[in-house]
C-alpha cells in the first residue's frame, strides 16, 4: 500500500491519479487557525453539502486568527465520525464511500461521514407479509437496518462486525450475531466464507449468499428475509444474520429444511401454534408429488381405482397428446407466465396472462388440446406451492416435480419410491454451516423437535431455543473454495 507523505500537494495528486480524471474529485483549499493549510476532497453526488458545512466548514470559520496546532485537530472535529487514514487506499475507499477527506501537510488525513445515498425509506416488507404484527421492513442502506435491528433486538449482548468484499468496488457486510447464545463456532464459520469472496467488483449480493451455502445441490442453504422482527426471533435462536450493503434482504444462516416452513405470522397469532406449518409441509408434498402420482396411477393402475375416475382418466387418450406430455407442457407453460408476471413490465402482463389463460381455458379442452383433468391437477399444484412461503423453495419444486413425473411415467410408483429415496439421501448428506439440513429429522432427535412441525409456548420457544449442532470438520468441508 502507497503511504501518504508529508506533502499536501504531493498527496492531493496522489489520489486524484486513482480517479483518473480531473472532474472526479472537488477540492477545496482551506485555511485552519493562522498556520493549517489544509485540503478538503470529496466526490460530488455522494456526499451531503450540508454535513460539510456543519462538521468541517462551520468548526473552522470559528478558528479564524487563531493558532492552532495538529494535536488539536482532533478535539476540533467531532462530528461526522471522523477517523484518520495513513495511505492512499484508505483514503479512496473512503471518498467512494461518501466520505469527505481533510488533508494536510503530514502523513495522514481525517475522513467524515457526510454520506447522502438515495435510498428507500423504512416502508412495507415487500416480500413476508403477515395477517398482523409490525409493518417495517429493510431497506438498501444498511445503516438504517442497522438501526431497525437495534430497536428490535436491544440488548448490549448483540454483536455487529463488518467487513468489506471486493478489491476494487467494494461492499460492506455486517454480521451480526448474540454473545451467549450463538454458537462461536458458527460466527466463525460464516466470517471465514464470507473473507473466502475473492472478486474485484463487489456489485452482486448473491456473491454472500453463494459463499454462506457452499457446496450442495438444489435446497437453499441461506433464507432471504426483509423484516427486522424476523431477523430478531433468529438471533434469539441463535442464528447470524448478515446484511450486505445496497441489499433490502437479510441472510439467516445457518438455514436448515424446517426453517423454510416458519413464518412470522407463527409467532403472532394462536392459529401459528397449531395449524400452519402441518399444513406448509403438506402443501410442499402435493405441490410435489400430485402430478407423479397420478401419472403413476393413469399408466400402470387405473383397473384399481373407482370406476368413474377410471372413465374421466381414460378419456386423455382422446387429446392430441399423451397424459404425460399434456401435464409437462402445461407445467412449462405455467411456468412461463410465473416468470412473466415477476419481470415483465406492467402492460404486458395483461396480455401474457390473458393469452396464458386462453391456452387452459375451456376453449383449449373443447378442442381437445388439454385434458379438463390435467388443467385440474395443474391447477392444484401452483396453488398449494404458494403457501409454500420462501421463495428459495419453489425451484426445487419445480425441479423435482418434473423429475418426478418422468419416472412415474417410465416405472411407475417404484420410481417415485426409487427417487424419493435419492432425494432423502441427498438432503441427509446437505449441510448448512455445518448443521445437518434435515436435523432434528435426521439424525432422528425428537426430543429437539419442538418449534419445528409445531409452534411450542412463545416463552419457552425464546428462553429454550432449539440447539443448532454444529461439525467443524464438515463445514470446512462444504466450503466454496473458488468465488
Amino acid at each position: 500500500m502507497r503511504t501518504l507523505t508529508a506533502h499536501l500537494k504531493q498527496n492531493v495528486h496522489l489520489i486524484q491519479q486513482r480517479f483518473h480524471t480531473k472532474d472526479a474529485i472537488r477540492s477545496l483549499s482551506v485555511t485552519i487557525g493562522l498556520d493549517i493549510h489544509a485540503e478538503l476532497l470529496y466526490l460530488p453526488n455522494t456526499v451531503d453539502e450540508q454535513k460539510i458545512h456543519s462538521f468541517l466548514l462551520a468548526p473552522i470559520q470559528q478558528l479564524v486568527k487563531q493558532s492552532v496546532t495538529y494535536d488539536q485537530l482532533g478535539s476540533i472535529f467531532k462530528d461526522g465520525e471522523p477517523s484518520v487514514a495513513y495511505t492512499v487506499e484508505e483514503c479512496v475507499d473512503g471518498l467512494v464511500n461518501g466520505r469527505a477527506l481533510l488533508m494536510f501537510n503530514k502523513e495522514e488525513g481525517y475522513l467524515f461521514n457526510c454520506s447522502n445515498w438515495r435510498v428507500r425509506s423504512v416502508e412495507v416488507p415487500l416480500s413476508s407479509s403477515v395477517y398482523e404484527g409490525p409493518a417495517s421492513g429493510l431497506t438498501e442502506d444498511i445503516s438504517v437496518n442497522l438501526n431497525l435491528l437495534r430497536n428490535y433486538y436491544r440488548s448490549p449482548n448483540l454483536v455487529i462486525e463488518t467487513l468489506s468484499i471486493g478489491s476494487e468496488a467494494k461492499k460492506e457486510i455486517s454480521i451480526l450475531s448474540v454473545h451467549g447464545v450463538s454458537n462461536p463456532a458458527i460466527v466463525e464459520e460464516v466470517k471465514a466464507r464470507l473473507n473466502n469472496i475473492n472478486v474485484s467488483q463487489a456489485i452482486i449480493n448473491q456473491l454472500a449468499t453463494d459463499a454462506l451455502e457452499g457446496d450442495g445441490l438444489l435446497f437453499p442453504r441461506t433464507m432471504s428475509i426483509d423484516r427486522p422482527d424476523a431477523c430478531a426471533m433468529a438471533l434469539a435462536a441463535g442464528r447470524v444474520v448478515i446484511l450486505v450493503e445496497g441489499s433490502p434482504l437479510a441472510l439467516l444462516a445457518p438455514s436448515i429444511f424446517y426453517h423454510f416452513f416458519q413464518n412470522q405470522d407463527d409467532y403472532l397469532s394462536d392459529f401459528g401454534k397449531f395449524g400452519s406449518r402441518p399444513l406448509r409441509y403438506s402443501y410442499f408434498f402435493i405441490a410435489t408429488f400430485t402430478p407423479a402420482i397420478i401419472v403413476a396411477i393413469e399408466r400402470f393402475h387405473l383397473d384399481l381405482i373407482p370406476r368413474d375416475l377410471h372413465e374421466q382418466l381414460i378419456k386423455t387418450h382422446d387429446t392430441l397428446a399423451p397424459f404425460t406430455i399434456e401435464l409437462l407442457f402445461v407445467i412449462l407453460l405455467m411456468q412461463v407466465i410465473m416468470d412473466g408476471s415477476y419481470r415483465l413490465p406492467g402492460n404486458v402482463i395483461f396480455a401474457v396472462t390473458f393469452i396464458g389463460t386462453m391456452l387452459i381455458s375451456d376453449v383449449a379442452t373443447d378442442v381437445n388440446l388439454f385434458h379438463p383433468v390435467t388443467i385440474v391437477i395443474i391447477g392444484i399444484c401452483y396453488i398449494s406451492s404458494f403457501p409454500v412461503l420462501h421463495r428459495g423453495l419453489l425451484s426445487p419444486i419445480f425441479f423435482m416435480r418434473l423429475s418426478f413425473i418422468i419416472l412415474a411415467h417410465f416405472f411407475g410408483f417404484a420410481g417415485l419410491f426409487l427417487g424419493t429415496t435419492v432425494l432423502l439421501i441427498l438432503m441427509a448428506k446437505l449441510h448448512s454451516i455445518g448443521t445437518p439440513y434435515l436435523y432434528p429429522f435426521l439424525p432422528f432427535q425428537p426430543d429437539k423437535w419442538k418449534d419445528t412441525l409445531f409452534r411450542g409456548g412463545l416463552q419457552r420457544v425464546i428462553n429454550h431455543p432449539n440447539p443448532l449442532p454444529f461439525n467443524r470438520h464438515q463445514a470446512k468441508a462444504n466450503r466454496k473454495q473458488h468465488i
